[in-house]
């Protein structure tokens, strides 16, 4: 991941600019309303010293939209992050990552609008990775963060069936192993906490059996919890870069509240008067 490792890295300015391209991707969406629609709120603290110049910046986050990384709505996609890497990360990046490259061989992906017209998600890629270097981020920290993305990815790929007894049984054992390679864990202990995982009876600690579609909201509760969690430390990396030791006289607050969509739905409920 030496993308553009030539150039310098870029000013504080610069830097407060290309953060927004690097929270686009991965917390903006397509929706029926818009093409680039905030699926999180946002602060954005500017500092200025007394002299009236930028003294470093900071950014709060919260109500990450994580339902959308398992399920989108018709006419919909998931994130922008998981399209741009899919369709713009070099081969090799896509090898160690164990991607295909193509949108349609991933569940979180497949069933979710394919495309946005006039946007390239291969160009956005390089864009983001112009972002990621002027915020000095190392190849490790890149390629960390694209893990995020993979791991998920390759979560929604889990098939699961039920066994003769009513409980949870995966078809697939190389998919598993895809997830804890690219995850970094064990396969056993993975298996283990999916289909039997332990939990405190009383007093007592058993192993559960659970049904496929237990396992299957376990997984897809995994998938948004790793996501979030990838997402809050990206914005914690990129405060890093934006956080500067000075004194400063006062701040500019900037507050983005995440996009409403308005959505189809039945005829209000109206209560009777008693």
């Amino acid at each position: 991941m030496d993308h553009g490792s030539s150039r310098s890295l870029g000013t504080l300015e610069q830097q407060i600019l290309q953060a927004n391209p690097i929270l686009e991707a991965f917390g903006n969406a397509q929706t029926v309303r818009n093409n680039n629609s905030s699926r999180f709120g946002k602060f954005i603290r500017i500092e200025f010293t007394r002299q009236g110049q930028i003294a470093g910046a900071y950014i709060d986050w919260y109500l990450l939209e994580k339902s959308r990384v398992v399920k989108q709505g018709a006419g919909e996609r998931n994130y922008h992050i998981f399209y741009q890497v899919l369709r713009g990360a070099r081969k090799e990046i896509r090898d160690e990552l164990l991607l295909s490259g193509n949108v349609d061989d991933y569940a979180y992906t497949k069933a979710s609008n394919k495309s946005i017209s006039g946007v390239n998600d291969h160009d956005e890629f390089q864009a983001l990775l112009d972002a990621f270097h002027i915020m000095g981020f190392t190849s490790d920290e890149q390629l960390a963060q694209l893990r995020t993305i993979a791991a998920v990815l390759h979560l929604g790929n889990l098939h699961l069936v039920s066994n003769s007894s009513e409980g949870a049984r995966i078809m697939d054992m190389h998919q598993v192993e895809r997830i804890c390679q690219v995850l970094g864990v064990d396969t056993e202990p993975f298996v283990k906490g999916l289909l039997n995982p332990r939990v405190k009876a009383g007093r007592e600690w058993v192993n559960q059996s659970r049904t496929m579609d237990q396992v299957k909201q376990s997984v897809d509760a995994l998938s948004k919890g790793i996501y979030e969690r990838g997402f809050g430390h990206l914005v914690s990396r990129i405060n890093q870069s934006l956080e500067r030791r000075a004194e400063e006289s006062g701040f500019i607050g900037v507050l983005d509240i995440a996009g409403f969509e308005i959505f189809e739905v039945s005829p209000p409920f109206v209560c009777p008067l008693n």
